[in-house]
């Protein structure tokens, strides 16, 4: 499926039902200086989030800066708006696996608050090399936790 332009990007549709089909949530804070000028989260905030829940979940697994698989990087990076956040505090992020390759892994997501669904979408991480920047596989151990934790049930 393409979004229209010819890229091959994908509308992120399928992370519509992160929650409903499997994943992960993690609560984290929308502040004050998230806010753009109309009161609503900065477009470019939605990935911060993303990435606060993300590296806390990681952390929860004792897995913190320097851990040999959070050297990555961000390949990809989709996100479909459907409402505005429009207040500073709690959110929650649900996200799972949907595929793990030798050395990338794509995550879909979706950031949701009091049963209304802001924003859905997926992100392609790669795991590097910090000393070439070239694609390093995954460790046999963070292989198996994101299979268990958060691959869906097939």
């Amino acid at each position: 499926m393409t979004d229209g332009s010819g890229t091959g990007m994908r509308s992120g549709g399928a992370a519509r039902d992160v929650g409903e089909a499997g994943g992960h949530t993690e609560a984290v804070e929308v502040f004050f200086d998230d806010l753009d000028a109309f009161g609503m989260l900065y477009h470019g905030r939605f990935a911060a989030l993303l990435e606060r829940a993300i590296t806390r979940y990681f952390a929860g697994l004792g897995m913190s800066l320097g851990h040999p698989d959070l050297n990555v990087v961000v390949r990809e990076l989709l996100v479909v708006f459907e409402r505005p956040v429009t207040r500073i505090g709690p959110v929650d992020v649900t996200f799972r696996l949907d595929r793990l390759g030798r050395t990338s892994a794509e995550f879909a997501f979706r950031i949701h608050s009091g049963g209304h669904s802001h924003a859905h979408g997926r992100r392609v991480i790669v795991k590097i090399d910090p000393r070439t920047a070239a694609p390093d596989p995954w460790t046999d151990e963070t292989r198996e936790i994101l299979e268990r934790e958060l691959l869906p049930p097939r």
